[in-house]
């Protein structure tokens, strides 16, 4: 990434040379005429303004030595533009309502070889991308020769890296701002900083791969870009309810080590509201990001990318919901303590959507970044059979024989709130049809109970093509919980999570278990985004185990069950040809759901 160049420049230093003494007359010696000092040449500071583009607005310029109070002053100001007017800049400007992006505005020569920054003033100003007025921006140059011209556009990105250097001006917070040099170095770092954070498209593509913000003249790009980070930096200031000066000061802080991690240099003079904002703002961060205008190659590893950006809008949402109940308690302390607790749940929230995108990532991985593109539907009708056939003309899966009226009984026992408690499957193939995508799925209905109470009650839904292969269709699921002080004890339905259906706003099915398994294959059996996302892998074909209904006699099934949406969560399954699942173990727990008992259709 190259840096802006630095318009470094000396001023000549030109000796007043008197008139030479004459041979006339004696009373001209004595007069030595100086001649009139010539006023230093204007310098001119032009470039676009990008927010979109945008027209009128105003525009102050500041040296170093006023810059820092200036904005201090403007920042809290209720009219931030006669604030800027009352800091004595250098020269202002109102631009027109319709001027367009371009500017140009001209600085006595005096301050020639200076810093001088650009205050921009969004009040009154149009933009063209988002609409209304636009962000109040910041921009500089460091050193412009007299009569010369320098460039400064001004854009969210200037604006970042602007801030990090008025941070940096004085230091020691004695009033003695940095020397020239010293800006200069600040500057390069505070842009590369900004350009290593926000420098890249959401396809990881550099903005300003050969240029920088300041100095690039192609239009369109300084567009592109500036739209991109003014996306976040409006979400970033709606979600922490602050406002842009206070947004630009904290991000350019946190930044100023080249990362966005939330982490603030101790020595800066920074309050403790704006150290707080920090957290928030980081919170933010982890889930700003912007869907793609343009190229999005299809692939599981693109497909869990965007998925990792909807999980973190949903942590907002939830956070937003959560403040909205906080807001509505009794008394600021139990929503300032609301409050508190919502920050610990949000914290986690977004550290569990890490963890599911590297989940998703792996899987990609061991899937060949392949996208899940099964054959069902309408199109591939032919490919399966009747449901009520299986068992009779035709043959059943071996590992799921779905014959109407097959039964299959689980128990297993496993720590609850520091209790055991007992949790008892019932699985049973019933005579209904559901058609789904011209599919005719069979009916399977999944009962768990645990200490007695109900607790789930699914409806399956199961097709089985012609190779054997039984393929999840979908499911409707109904979980329940039972509620102290209710008066009768009756299970309430509090939750369909997890229901899906093929081709139903997107989702689809996928093989939930071959008839002819290979070992070493890995394969989706759903994929209902962000809220269905089993996958299996096929472990061996003459597994060994034992359940009180069956023995292997070395001839089962043996996969391995996880979901990225539970990283770190797997389970062994066991399935006895014939019979079909005998088995579940959790690999962390060790925990054993096994088949007690197996009614096989007569």
């Amino acid at each position: 990434m190259n840096s802006i160049h630095k318009l470094l420049a000396t001023t000549a230093i030109m000796g007043v040379i008197g008139a030479a003494p004459g041979c006339g007359n004696s009373s001209n010696r004595n007069q030595i005429q100086t001649p009139t000092p010539t006023p230093p040449a204007a310098l001119t500071i032009e470039g676009e303004i990008h927010d979109g583009p945008v027209s009128g607005g105003s525009l102050y310029i500041f040296d170093a030595t006023g810059i820092v109070a200036a904005l201090g002053d403007a920042a809290t100001a209720e009219d931030r533009a006669a604030a800027l007017d009352a800091a004595s800049p250098l020269v202002s400007l109102q631009r027109e309502s319709e001027s367009g992006p371009t500017y140009s505005i001209e600085v006595d020569g005096q301050h020639a070889d200076k810093a001088l920054f650009i205050v921009f003033d969004g009040a009154d100003s149009n933009d063209a991308s988002f609409g209304g007025e636009s962000l109040d921006m910041l921009s500089m140059v460091i050193s412009i020769a007299e009569g010369e011209t320098g460039i400064a556009n001004i854009t969210p990105h200037t604006s970042l890296s602007t801030q990090q250097i008025v941070l940096a001006l004085d230091p020691d917070g004695d009033g003695a701002v940095i020397d020239q040099a010293e800006i200069a170095n600040v500057f390069d770092g505070a842009l590369a900083n900004t350009l290593t954070v926000f420098g890249r498209d959401t396809h990881g593509e550099e903005f300003f791969a050969d240029s920088s913000p300041f100095s690039e003249d192609d239009g369109e790009l300084l567009t592109a870009s500036a739209e991109h980070l003014a996306i976040f930096l409006r979400g970033a200031n709606s979600y922490s309810a602050s406002n842009i000066h206070n947004v630009y000061s904290v991000l350019a802080a946190d930044i100023a080590d080249g990362e966005l991690d939330g982490v603030l240099d101790e020595s800066l003079e920074l309050s403790e509201s704006l150290r707080t904002l920090a957290g928030k703002l980081q919170s933010f961060a982890d889930a700003a990001v912007q869907l793609p205008d343009q190229g999005l190659s299809p692939s599981c590893s693109a497909s869990a990318n965007e998925l990792h950006k909807s999980c973190g809008y949903e942590v907002l949402d939830e956070a937003f919901i959560g403040a909205a109940k906080c807001a509505d308690l009794g008394s600021e302390e139990t929503a300032e303590e609301c409050l508190a607790e919502l920050d610990e749940t949000r914290a986690e929230a977004f550290g569990e959507c890490g963890d599911i995108h590297e989940a998703r990532l792996a899987m990609c991985d061991e899937l060949g970044d392949a996208i899940h593109d099964p054959q069902f539907g309408l199109n591939y009708a032919e490919q399966f059979v009747d449901p009520r056939n299986i068992g009779s003309t035709v043959t059943p899966n071996p590992y799921f024989p779905l014959v109407n009226g097959n039964e299959w009984v689980f128990e297993g026992s496993f720590e609850e709130d520091g209790e055991t408690v007992t949790e008892r499957i019932t699985i049973t193939v019933s005579d209904k049809i559901k058609m789904i995508d011209g599919i005719a799925c069979l009916v399977v209905r999944d009962v768990v109970v645990i200490d007695g109470e109900l607790i789930e009650d699914t409806d399956d839904w199961f097709a089985q093509d012609n190779d054997g292969n039984v393929w999840y269709c979908g499911e409707e699921v109904k979980d329940y919980e039972t509620f102290d002080g209710d008066e009768p004890q009756v299970p309430e339905l509090i939750a369909i999570d997890g229901s899906f259906k093929a081709d139903r706003d997107g989702d689809e099915g996928g093989i939930l278990l071959p008839a002819d398994a290979q070992v070493g294959d890995v394969f989706r059996q759903e994929f209902s985004a962000a809220n269905a996302e089993d996958a299996i892998e096929i472990l061996a074909v003459n597994a060994e185990e034992s359940v009180p209904a069956a023995n292997c006699d070395g001839e089962c099934l043996q996969t391995r069950d996880f979901s990225p949406l539970d990283p770190g969560v797997e389970e062994h399954k066991f399935y006895k040809p014939g019979i079909g699942k005998i088995l579940e173990i959790d690999l962390e727990s060790g925990d054993r759901v096994e088949l007690i008992e197996f009614s096989q259709a007569q």
